[in-house]
C-alpha cells in the first residue's frame, strides 16, 4: 500500500463515508454571520458527529492540536479573489504540496471551473494533482461552472466530474443536480455533495444524493449559519450513515 492510497482510505475510515464541514467561504466573502470567528465555530461543533473540516491554510496555526488532532483537515489550496473582484476565470493554486504537510492538512481541495476558456482551470488542476500526490497527499477536487447559471447542468457537472478524476482527483465535490445519476456515473473516484446556498431541500438532496450512490457531504452554510448547527449534522448524519 502507498502513502497515497492509505492517506484516501483514512478519509472514508467511517464506515466508507466522508463527511466534512466547509469553514473556508471567508478566504472570498470575508466575515459571515456564522463565521466572525472560524475557529470558535469549529469548536462548537466540535463533538459533533462529523468526520472533519475544510479550512484555509492560516487556521491551521490556531487550532487546538489536542482537540482537532482526531478530525480530518483539509485544505483549501486555490484561490478565487473576493466578493469585490470579478468571476475568475480558473482558480489559481497557491499552495504547495510541502506547505500544505507543514500545517498539518489530511489532504487538500482544488476548485476546477468548467466551461468558458477552461484549459488552464483543467491545465492548473491536472498539474497540482501530481505534485501533492507526489507527497501522498490526497486530493479533493470541486466542479464549478463557469456561468453560474449552470451550478446545477448534470452534463456540465458530469463531464467536470470524469475530467477530473481522469487527472487523477482521489475525490470529487458537486452540487446536486437533476438526473444527479448521470454525475455519480460519470465519475471514477468518490463524490461528495456540497450543501450550496442556504436551502430548505437540504435534507431532501442529501436523501436523493445517498440513495444514488453518494459517498459523503461538504456541507458549510447550511450548518454554521443556522441556528442550530449540530442537530443539522446529526441530521445528515443519519441520512448518511444510519
Amino acid at each position: 500500500m502507498t502513502c497515497l492510497e492509505k492517506n484516501v482510505r483514512r478519509l472514508f475510515k467511517n464506515k466508507g463515508k466522508l463527511f466534512l464541514v466547509a469553514l473556508d467561504h471567508p478566504q472570498y466573502f470575508g466575515p459571515l454571520p456564522g463565521l466572525e470567528n472560524t475557529i470558535e465555530t469549529a469548536e462548537r461543533i466540535l463533538e459533533a458527529p462529523l468526520d472533519g473540516f475544510i479550512f484555509n491554510p492560516g487556521i491551521f496555526s490556531h487550532l487546538d492540536s489536542e482537540k482537532f488532532f482526531p478530525k480530518i483537515l483539509i485544505v483549501r489550496g486555490s484561490v478565487s479573489g473576493s466578493k469585490f473582484g470579478r468571476l475568475p476565470s480558473h482558480h489559481p493554486v497557491f499552495l504547495s504540496a510541502e506547505g500544505a504537510l507543514k500545517i498539518g492538512a489530511d489532504g487538500v481541495i482544488l476548485m476546477m471551473i468548467v466551461g468558458g476558456n477552461d484549459v488552464e482551470s483543467i491545465c492548473s488542476v491536472g498539474k497540482k494533482i501530481e505534485e501533492f500526490h507526489g507527497l501522498g497527499l490526497p486530493v479533493i477536487v470541486e466542479i464549478l461552472p463557469h456561468d453560474p447559471s449552470k451550478i446545477s447542468d448534470p452534463d456540465l457537472t458530469a463531464t467536470g466530474v470524469r475530467i477530473a478524476t481522469e487527472l487523477g482527483a482521489d475525490v470529487v465535490k458537486v452540487f446536486y443536480t437533476e438526473q444527479f445519476h448521470k454525475v455519480i456515473e460519470a465519475s471514477l473516484a468518490p463524490v461528495i455533495l456540497a450543501g450550496g446556498l442556504k436551502t430548505e431541500r437540504l435534507e431532501e438532496m442529501a436523501r436523493e444524493a445517498v440513495e444514488i450512490g453518494i459517498k459523503g457531504f461538504a456541507v458549510g452554510r447550511n450548518i454554521f449559519s443556522s441556528e442550530n448547527p449540530i442537530k443539522v449534522i446529526q441530521t445528515l448524519e443519519n441520512i448518511l450513515r444510519g
